[in-house]
């Protein structure tokens, strides 16, 4: 039996795969909560009776991966990969970051979990996975490898600075003393801000839920629209630092609320807006990825290979 960790940093989602077919004994606890991350997954493997059955895992992490010891960027909590292997899994242990674990999915996609925006479809050539959470995750396939990356930590461009924009990143170096990154903004806390700011009304505390679902409130409206445009912008810049000619491919419920089908039209239209490189930009497929549990699946592909 193999353990599979998919730790954000909201959850931690935990299933046990014995072939890396199917998964069971899914759990969810808040990450926040732990401090040990021994402490969180003899719990789980406590509480589904495996305590002593599994001494294998596939664990991807919201944290670069630079060595033994892994921080993670955004909730206190910090691990070694030695301790980990000497004390739990002794059989075999493998550490990702969590959006590269996500990614390993993509070698075994059902076309029923793909929604194209637009004609294109996805090919063998380089392709790059985004998924905005409480974080902006971007992992890159290329060939048989996945290459993990922070890239959701650069600086927002002023190319991109439409008025309303131009108000919300004004507004965050006010609060925050810093120039916002994508990060900031393309996620659950910048959808929060991105609605704040335009309304000026704290009042109406609406979740992101709530913002993404809400196409009468003009607010709303506005703040969708905005996120929209920000994120087929990064997209534009991120598939041609990557050469993504297989495709840009987005996953998590974030983007699969924020983007709907009377969207597509214009976000490929954004996502293509480039003066230099609109040929290419035009041939590059773009796709929602509807597969639940995605980190889930990749971590089935891993431990197929452990």
């Amino acid at each position: 039996m193999i353990l599979i960790a998919d730790l954000g940093a909201t959850n931690a989602r935990f299933c046990i795969t014995e072939e890396g077919n199917e998964y069971s004994d899914v759990k969810t606890y808040p990450i926040s909560k732990f401090t040990n991350l021994e402490e969180l997954l003899e719990l789980y493997l406590s509480d589904t009776g495996k305590l002593k059955g599994v001494n294998k895992a596939i664990i991807g992490v919201a944290a670069p991966i630079l060595g033994d010891d892994v921080s993670f960027v955004n909730v206190d909590l910090e691990f070694k990969i030695s301790s980990l292997k000497k004390n739990l899994f002794t059989k075999g242990l493998r550490v990702v970051n969590d959006l590269a674990l996500q990614a390993y999915a993509v070698f075994n996609l059902h076309s029923k979990d793909i929604k194209y925006i637009g004609e294109r479809k996805i090919t063998d050539e380089p392709k790059i996975l985004i998924s905005p959470g409480t974080g902006l995750g971007l992992a890159g396939i290329v060939d048989n490898s996945v290459v993990s990356t922070e890239a959701g930590h650069i600086n927002i461009s002023d190319k991109v600075l439409k008025p309303d924009l131009k108000k919300i990143v004004d507004k965050f170096i006010e609060d925050n003393s810093r120039v916002p990154t994508y990060e900031d903004f393309l996620s659950g806390k910048g959808i929060s801000f991105f609605y704040r700011t335009l309304s000026q009304n704290n009042l109406k505390n609406f979740t992101n839920e709530e913002i993404l679902s809400n196409r009468q409130d003009e607010n709303c409206i506005r703040a969708i629209g905005l996120q929209n445009y920000l994120l087929a912008s990064y997209l534009r810049y991120m598939a041609l630092v990557w050469g993504a000619k297989g495709g840009v491919l987005l996953a998590g419920s974030i983007v699969n609320s924020l983007i709907h089908e009377e969207d597509h039209d214009s976000f490929r239209s954004t996502f293509e807006d480039s003066e230099t490189m609109k040929k290419f930009m035009q041939q590059i497929p773009l796709a929602l990825l509807t597969i639940q549990d995605i980190g889930f699946a990749g971590g089935m592909e891993l431990a197929k290979k452990l």
